[in-house]
């Protein structure tokens, strides 16, 4: 027996989405309330939950009477591979909010100021990041409803089809 081959992050991330993906769409229940889950789960996995993102998930979905499983399945939107690109995105936006240079912001850590550098850098992470989670989430509402819409259209259609075809 060979050696399992390692996949490269690209196909990891791939796999990853797919998986979502799938588990997603062969979701029974009504689209928009799987949407909603989906995009709370989106919301919290970007915003800085510091690890309780899932059962945050978890317990408001139950709240909102949402779905709990693609509430948990939005929040693995952000894992390892995901990550580096919301932090830079959440910093740069969140700069562009403060105007701040962020050079500026690591010279002044650099000279000793690192208690202020600190919470300067961390209010102008958490806007950008807050913003970031909210047009993700928003974004993810419209794709997941429409991606599970799409899935049962074609599931209904391939079902007509083989029953019409006598199969």
């Amino acid at each position: 027996m060979s050696p399992r081959r390692r996949r490269t992050p690209l196909e990891r991330c791939r796999r990853i989405f797919r998986y979502i993906y799938l588990r997603l769409v062969r979701m029974g229940g009504d689209p928009p309330l799987i949407a909603r889950g989906f995009a709370l789960g989106v919301f919290l996995g970007v915003f800085p939950t510091f690890g309780i993102g899932i059962p945050l998930s978890l317990l408001f979905a139950s709240l909102l009477r949402w779905s709990r499983v693609s509430a948990v399945l939005g929040s693995l939107v952000m894992n390892p591979l995901t990550t580096p690109f919301f932090w830079t995105l959440s910093g740069t936006v969140g700069a562009a909010i403060f105007h701040a240079d962020a050079k500026r912001v690591l010279t002044s850590a650099q000279n000793g100021e690192r208690l202020l550098t600190l919470t300067r850098g961390a209010g102008i992470y958490l806007a950008g990041n807050t913003i970031v989670a909210l047009v993700t989430s928003v974004i993810a509402y419209y794709l997941a409803l429409r991606a599970v819409i799409l899935y049962r259209k074609k599931r209904r259609e391939r079902k007509r089809r083989t029953r019409e075809s006598g199969g």
